[in-house]
């Protein structure tokens, strides 16, 4: 089996290193940070911080604290009390202490939209209460993938937040979970331990399990075929973003991404 995962016109290249969100408030962020004393057996000049998670949880925030170190500093994870406690200079720290602030923020909702393609290279007929993609996702396809022809077979709408696990059904044939992680300042957020399987006859067939990054409002394909000549491929077409203020609620629809 091979895998192809793409992405649509105007998702960033894909750097993985993560970055802090936006600050909660200026104020917050700016705080100075409140140290304990020269503790023995430190280098000079080393300082303590712990920092306990009202919000998020502390292990997530290991790798965007990491980078930020010293090569003096070290950084401890005590899950029981959902603390991290940093030992650095006063410099490091300096950097730190916004960071952590910032990501301990009250989680944001979100809505994921999740559609099963089919894509071939000509036309199946026979598809129970298939229809057609939108024309902009469609004409994006056909300029990114070999296949000709795109037809949905199943969609699904789900609003949720950071942090929490998701597990959804797509069409009565298809199933999806994973857990959301923060947005960050580049508008990314992580879908960890991402699977889709299909149900035929109650049996459920994993299809693919990874952690995948989104960029807020940029849908980003996967695809499964059995080779790179195959006439079929399965789609699945991912979109993470902020819902809209409440209104007449409408069947979820991929939308095209804004123009920079």
């Amino acid at each position: 089996m091979l895998w192809l995962v793409c992405g649509l016109a105007g998702l960033p290249a894909g750097g993985l290193a993560q970055s802090a969100p936006r600050a909660e408030s200026p104020q917050r962020a700016q705080e100075a940070p409140r140290v304990s004393g020269q503790q023995p057996g430190r280098p000079p000049g080393v300082q303590v911080y712990a920092y306990t998670f009202r919000h998020k949880r502390a292990a997530e925030a290991l790798v965007l604290i990491r980078p930020l170190l010293s090569k003096e500093g070290t950084i401890e994870l005590q899950p029981e009390s959902n603390t991290l406690v940093v030992r650095d200079t006063l410099a490091a720290l300096g950097r730190i202490v916004p960071t952590l602030h910032a990501y301990d923020r009250p989680p944001q909702p979100l809505r994921i939209r999740v559609m099963i393609v089919r894509a071939s290279t000509r036309v199946v007929s026979g598809i129970p209460e298939a229809k057609p993609l939108p024309p902009w996702l469609e004409q994006r396809l056909r300029g990114l993938l070999r296949w000709d022809h795109y037809t949905v077979l199943a969609e699904s709408g789900l609003d949720t937040e950071e942090g929490q696990d998701v597990s959804d059904e797509v069409g009565g044939l298809y199933g999806v979970s994973f857990r959301l992680g923060s947005v960050f300042e580049d508008e990314r957020i992580q879908l960890r331990d991402f699977r889709i399987w299909h149900a035929d006859r109650k049996i459920e067939k994993p299809l693919l399990r990874a952690t995948l990054n989104l960029w807020l409002g940029k849908p980003k394909v996967l695809g499964l075929a059995n080779s790179e000549s195959s006439d079929q491929a399965l789609m699945v077409v991912l979109n993470c973003e902020r819902p809209e203020p409440a209104r007449n609620q409408v069947s979820p629809v991929i939308s095209p991404p804004e123009r920079p």
